[in-house]
């Protein structure tokens, strides 16, 4: 049963429902922040996606950032016998030019009532510093995860996210195999090598029940990896394939980002997998503050608590990502 702060500090007679006349009692409040939705953190700079864009406009201060897409110098090939087979004819490869736009900002602020002095060295305020970070860090990683999924919202027309697999079949034990290898050879083939995989809970699931089906099936060894799924993934992939399991994909998230994001691109819930190359997924943050600030102009004795981003990111190549969702309700 859960009481209240007035219940705690007030010492109640349980026979006459009645506070005991001002006495008091000792205790002690333990601050806890329970994880909320997103609690799976799955976008991890150089691992699941690439941070050589973010450098650059970091150490730059660049507001923009290209990344220039060259094309494939022409070689030819004739017979030394051909007349004119010796003559060098030079050309000039150029290539298109790829925007990553860092146009979305995330923002989080707390007001504590104290004065900013007392606020540097208060308990209370490291707790509310604790909250707004954590709170913070999941919209983060669902914004991260949206650059995936739905793109970076540049004008560029190709900034559309990972493409969907040609397989709307909804993953089942006997077939989440055969749609994973399938759409890795798709990549395989365009010239990508995918090497992360990040699942929903229900495809998580779907895993679990194969492996209780296969009888025969070896785990990786414990020089591969120690995590279960990424064990799991190793085994049939020779250790290529990293696999995340994130509890943000398989689910509509369009209630949590605000009225102004919520559209159908917000919903995950038919998304089982998105398979990629992490090289083509750059995401770059290039003003990170948090701090305190002096709020009693607005609030008596007050201090604001502030965490503020400015972020963008896309797919620089959607040939290199398939991200698979199902049909039919």
């Amino acid at each position: 049963m859960a009481i209240t702060l007035g219940d705690a500090f007030q010492n109640w007679n349980k026979d006459t429902n009645l506070p005991s006349n001002g006495a008091t009692v000792d205790g002690g409040v333990i601050s806890m922040l329970e994880p909320n939705l997103f609690r799976n953190k799955v976008m991890i700079p150089g691992v699941t996606y690439s941070t050589d864009v973010e450098s650059l406009m970091v150490d730059e201060r660049f507001a923009v950032a290209f990344i220039r897409k060259l094309d494939k110098i022409k070689v030819t090939m004739c017979k030394a016998s051909d007349d004119k087979a010796f003559r060098v004819v030079p050309t000039q490869t150029d290539g298109e030019f790829i925007e990553v736009a860092c146009n979305d900002v995330l923002k989080v602020a707390e007001v504590v009532n104290e004065p900013i002095d007392a606020a540097r060295v208060s308990g209370r305020t490291a707790d509310r510093v604790a909250l707004a970070s954590e709170s913070y860090d999941e919209i983060k990683e669902l914004q991260y995860l949206s650059y995936l999924i739905n793109g970076g919202g540049s004008k560029d027309a190709t900034d559309v996210g990972a493409p969907a697999s040609a397989n709307t079949t909804q993953c089942t034990k006997e077939n989440v195999l055969d749609n994973i290898i399938d759409d890795r050879k798709t990549l395989r083939k365009a010239g990508a090598d995918p090497d992360t995989l990040i699942i929903s809970e229900d495809t998580d699931a779907v895993f679990l029940k194969y492996l209780g089906a296969k009888n025969y099936f070896r785990p990786a060894s414990e020089t591969e990896v120690s995590v279960f799924g990424q064990q799991f993934a190793g085994s049939i992939f020779s250790g290529k394939v990293k696999i995340f399991t994130s509890n943000a994909v398989g689910q509509d998230n369009s209630t949590l980002v605000g009225k102004e994001a919520q559209n159908e691109t917000w919903d995950w819930s038919k998304i089982e997998y998105i398979l990629y190359d992490h090289r083509t997924l750059c995401i770059v943050n290039i003003a990170r503050y948090i701090g305190l600030v002096d709020y009693r102009a607005i609030i008596h004795n007050s201090t604001l608590i502030s965490i503020f981003s400015v972020c963008g990111g896309r797919i620089r190549n959607t040939q290199k990502a398939i991200c698979k969702k199902y049909a039919g309700e």
